[in-house]
């Protein structure tokens, strides 16, 4: 008798013998007929069908009990942690139902069918019942082949379907979690506008519909949108009416804009009768406080970091930069404050070294500021702030240090 002795002709020889024992039993769940997949990681299918479960049109507890199907299967390696699930896996779970129900948080017998019935609906569960209604392996060399029972091949052949679905679902999570913020910003400044009936109206109804579980990208963008349209309309001062240097000139020398308000102000007003007494006249032929000596003084420390901070200005003008951070305690952390406000407006860092060096760091704090009020209509920042700095008179140079 000839002999033959070859490893592959030896495994090809399981694998038919193993396909035609799969044969002789019709109906059952073997591994000769399951789909090709690449390995993946229960918990990886498990958390793909959880994100994206509304697609599938399932609830809770169809995904519970997914869940302890998926826990069914043999995917301990041999080192003893979970190895991934693969084409030669029997993806058929023959567990009893009193197992399924305590392994899905304890659902009762009639819940499980329930459930079972809705993931056989929804294309992720193919029932492989035996003649009698009963779930069982077939085993062949002491390791099973087969099995009647509930066959999970359906789930693992779209898998991929469902990890890319999932990552959609997430992307999209995401983006929404973003409009959502942008939307309640830009409500939050149009409650302080003078708005008609329907926009008003609009504006009230904006905070349910952020809080609405079943809002969507496209009513999110048309919402966003129609905000920024009404902010566009109402806040021409910025766009039309006044230019960055004539905000700027206010700012710098707030006397001088009360006085020209003051002088704008009706005879009949109130404030025309209020008189401004005059500054006493200093007497230069008395002497001193110090008599003529030189008398050196010492101001507490504290003190002289926060006034060369802020240089008698006043923090709490500054609205959107103060609610961000605190007030700087020196002249290095309000010029580190200038330039991270400035990189969170999305303006380069060598154009706010030019801003500082021209403007000064305060001055460049105050239009950062403007700027961040009115982001709805500053499309460019790079290009709002260079027409600053175009119209900003070269005297202002030199100042980056106070």
């Amino acid at each position: 008798m000839t002999h033959i002795t070859s490893t592959a002709l030896a495994a090809g020889a399981q694998r038919i013998c193993a396909a035609s024992g799969a044969s002789t039993l019709p109906g059952m769940g073997s591994i000769a007929q399951q789909p090709v997949f690449r390995p993946i990681l229960r918990r990886e299918i498990m958390a793909a069908v959880n994100t994206c479960s509304r697609d599938l049109g399932l609830r809770q507890g169809a995904v519970v009990v997914l869940d302890a199907l998926l826990s069914c299967l043999p995917c301990q390696g041999q080192d003893g942690r979970e190895a991934p699930v693969t084409p030669a896996t029997l993806l058929t779970v023959y567990a009893s139902n009193d197992t399924l129900c305590f392994r899905a948080k304890g659902l009762t017998d009639r819940q499980l069918r329930r459930h079972l019935e809705t993931l056989e609906k929804a294309g992720l569960l193919l029932r492989r019942d035996s003649a009698n209604g009963k779930r069982f392996p077939v085993m062949k060399n002491g390791k099973p082949v087969g099995a009647f029972g509930l066959d999970l091949s359906p789930l693992f052949a779209r898998a991929d379907d469902l990890l890319a679905l999932a990552q959609r679902r997430r992307d999209e999570a995401d983006e929404l979690r973003g409009l959502r913020a942008q939307i309640l910003r830009l409500r939050a400044a149009c409650l302080e506008m003078r708005l008609d009936e329907d926009i008003a109206s609009f504006i009230d109804g904006l905070r349910n519909l952020v809080r609405r579980t079943t809002l969507t990208l496209i009513e999110a963008r048309a919402a966003l949108s129609r905000l920024t349209t009404v902010i566009a309309q109402h806040e021409t001062v910025l766009t039309r009416e006044e230019s960055p240097l004539t905000c700027l000139a206010g700012a710098e020398n707030p006397v001088a804009a009360d006085t020209a308000h003051h002088h704008e102000e009706p005879p009949d007003s109130p404030l025309a009768a209020v008189q401004i007494p005059a500054d006493p006249r200093i007497d230069t032929n008395k002497t001193t406080a110090c008599d003529g000596r030189s008398v050196r003084h010492i101001e507490p420390e504290s003190k002289t970091k926060k006034e060369s901070a802020t240089s008698g200005h006043r923090w709490s003008d500054l609205t959107e930069v103060s609610a961000f951070y605190t007030e700087p305690q020196s002249a290095r952390e309000t010029t580190a404050i200038a330039f991270e406000f400035g990189r969170m407006l999305r303006i380069s860092q060598d154009l706010l070294a030019r801003a500082a060096a021209r403007l000064g760091i305060w001055q460049l704090l105050k239009l950062e500021d403007r700027m961040a009020r009115n982001t709805g209509t500053i499309q460019n920042p790079n290009a709002y702030l260079r027409a600053a700095l175009t119209t900003w008179p070269s005297a202002a140079a030199g100042q980056g240090a106070s």
